[in-house]
């Protein structure tokens, strides 16, 4: 395991620029608008939480799970892996690797609130398509650590950090960990969270102590800008409308192949 993020294979493999990330939503996007592309974002982050709170995980295995999940289907579609079958296969990969391992009967059993027609052999075979597809790079470094231990040696209120870390949970709703290091989005969270509740510091403290981050202002206001464009679309998202889009969806990749 690589001892920190830049030494990492998520720095040197998977961190992509913006011009990458838009040319494989531009693969994505011939079959969908740009808002029904953010919908599916975040009905399937939905439901890899669903399989991970009715397993009782720990939030960060959900978002690794999210993550093996994006990361599959950077150079995949719908249509090569059922993302239904894809969901509960990271949800029981990201239980190993974070050393919380569940039987895959188990985590095949939960699934059964999704729609899911699948039995324990296919999650078993397409855990090997996903590892073939990752090349066995499974470590993730997530936003939450860094927004802890940000929050102790800042000493902010217990408010901030509850509020940062729901706005994290929100940021795997997107595709910005492909874009920027776990701890500008902490810090973007950490500032959205001052919106929620102000604290107990001052604006001046404040300012003082995010200029003593030393970190690319620009990048912080840009994962901003970001975690605010998905919330308006969020308002649009009707999740009973899910299911049929992601039929269609892949019925008109079928038609396109």
């Amino acid at each position: 395991m690589a001892a920190n993020y830049w030494e990492s294979s998520q720095f040197q493999r998977f961190l992509l620029t913006r011009f990458e990330l838009a040319e494989i939503e531009k693969m994505h996007m011939t079959q969908l608008t740009a808002n029904e592309l953010a919908y599916l974002k975040i009905y399937f982050t939905n439901l890899i939480a669903l399989v991970g709170k009715r397993l009782h995980v720990r939030q960060e295995i959900i978002a690794t799970a999210t993550v093996y999940f994006k990361r599959f289907y950077i150079n995949n579609t719908f249509y090569d892996i059922d993302p239904y079958l894809m969901t509960t296969t990271c949800m029981y990969l990201a239980c190993k690797v974070e050393e919380c391992p569940h039987n895959i009967k188990q985590v095949w059993n939960e699934s059964k609130i999704i729609r899911f027609p699948y039995d324990v052999p296919d999650v078993a075979e397409c855990e090997s398509y996903l590892l073939e597809e990752m090349k066995f790079y499974l470590v993730v470094y997530h936003p939450y650590q860094v927004l802890i231990d940000i929050h102790e040696q800042a000493n902010m209120p217990k408010a901030s950090l509850q509020a940062a870390w729901s706005i994290i949970n929100d940021s795997f709703k997107t595709d910005m960990v492909f874009v920027y290091p776990p701890h500008v989005i902490a810090i973007a969270a950490l500032f959205l969270s001052r919106v929620v509740d102000q604290g107990n510091q001052s604006d001046v403290e404040a300012q003082q102590w995010y200029a003593d981050l030393n970190v690319d202002v620009t990048d912080v206001l840009q994962v901003v800008n970001e975690l605010l464009a998905v919330y308006e679309v969020w308002t649009g998202y009707v999740d009973e409308k899910m299911p049929d889009m992601v039929s269609r969806y892949i019925a008109d990749i079928a038609a396109s192949c």
